[in-house]
């Protein structure tokens, strides 16, 4: 019985998917990597490379929130870029959604809670690996565009 028992959270844990909510059932679908990218997404991929300005615009950790700030953590930067391009912040906006995905597959050991903010704050993060977590998302973003049919 308590084989059976084990097989069954096995398997039902296999169906779920770790999310900022917490574990979950099935996939949903703002975290399905066949999401589509527009250029609005690379223009925010974009400007939030010009925002962190090679690192000297840049903080590590989490202040109380994203306004009137003069450095940017990595999502006060996307949110900023996503504003701008955009004139709104939309969460789930697949660009950014893309550096969630860069995130997890690089540096899944460094959140718990909220990629983003957890990414950024952790001890181990350098301006570096938010560079090549925006590097990924942006190959990625540029591939499906590149692939997109006209």
């Amino acid at each position: 019985m308590r084989i059976l028992f084990l097989m069954y959270i096995a398997l039902f844990l296999s169906a779920c998917t770790q999310t900022e909510n917490g574990l979950v059932f099935g996939t949903p679908d703002y975290e399905k990597r066949s999401i589509d990218v527009s250029q609005t997404d690379l223009k925010i991929l974009l400007k939030t490379k010009e925002l962190l300005d090679g690192g000297r615009a840049w903080r590590k950790g989490w202040e109380s929130g994203c306004s009137d700030v003069k450095k940017y953590n990595l999502y006060c930067a996307l949110e900023k870029a996503s504003i701008t391009v955009m004139g709104e912040y939309v969460h789930r906006q697949a660009a950014l959604q893309e550096v969630r995905f860069a995130i997890d597959d690089d540096y899944r050991a460094r959140w718990s809670k909220h990629r983003l903010v957890d990414f950024n704050s952790h001890s181990d993060t350098a301006f570096k690996d938010v560079q090549a977590v925006l590097a990924r998302a942006l190959e990625r973003v540029e591939g499906k565009l590149a692939n997109k049919p006209d």
